[in-house]
């Protein structure tokens, strides 16, 4: 009797280890198939980004979430006191932009505010605005006028690129910078004027504009770019 005893205690002992030892070999095939997929799965993440409107980017654009209000001609939003322009919802030709909404102050042509709106020829920026945003102004082809107010102190990124009708433009010595790609392809573009002479250069896309002549003050950090890069300026 205890021989058959010790016999099914050893037999329930064989099963358990050999219970356990299937378990650990399952669990280890089930981590290296995991590893191994991990190390086959390629590199998704994209080179560009396509927005939903189809246009491409080299990195994701800016987005917020707004609380967005809509006057005749424009999509806006009230923040800190201030109005900012997020829209053009209108179709004239020749614009004025509102030095006030509600009675607050427009502070702000805000990212993608008019961008390709190609019936536009004209945009008048009230003398209220401090900043021109990123793309702004993309794709406008038909814009040849706007006007840079004194007040401004930044043009963000690609705020006029593809403005092939825009001639002419001058940026005030209030603007403390300009971003990357704010007049790429704008192929019409004869004269830049610029009038802050610590202003430096960040690749806003003049190479590839040689009819261009860059008008800027006697020793200012455009100016001595312009040299350079062999570009046709004049001191003023």
């Amino acid at each position: 009797m205890k021989k058959m005893a010790l016999l099914s205690v050893l037999v329930f002992i064989a099963a358990l280890t050999a219970g356990c030892a299937e378990t650990g070999r399952d669990a280890k095939s089930e981590a290296e198939n995991t590893t191994s997929a991990a190390a086959a799965e390629p590199n998704t993440e994209p080179d560009t980004f396509i927005d939903e409107d189809g246009n491409v980017y080299d990195e994701k654009p800016t987005v917020h979430v707004r609380d967005v209000k809509e006057s005749t001609d424009f999509e806006y939003v009230i923040e800190e006191g201030q109005t900012k322009i997020t829209k053009y919802v209108g179709n004239e030709q020749y614009i004025t932009i509102p030095d006030s909404i509600e009675g607050l102050p427009v502070k702000e042509i805000s990212y993608y505010a008019f961008e390709a709106n190609y019936d536009i020829v004209s945009v008048q920026i009230p003398e209220s605005v401090t900043l021109i945003g990123e793309d702004a102004f993309m794709d406008c082809a038909s814009l040849e006028e706007v006007n840079i107010p004194e007040a401004v102190t930044g043009i963000d990124r690609g705020a006029f690129v593809a403005c092939t009708s825009l001639t002419e433009i001058t940026i005030p010595q209030n603007v403390a910078y300009v971003r990357e790609e704010a007049f790429t392809a704008c192929e019409g573009l004869t004269s830049l004027r610029i009038l802050n002479p610590d202003l430096k250069y960040e690749n806003w896309g003049l190479e590839d504009l040689p009819d261009l002549v860059i008008y800027a003050p006697e020793g200012s950090e455009v100016l001595n770019w312009a040299q350079e890069k062999g570009f046709n300026y004049i001191a003023i």
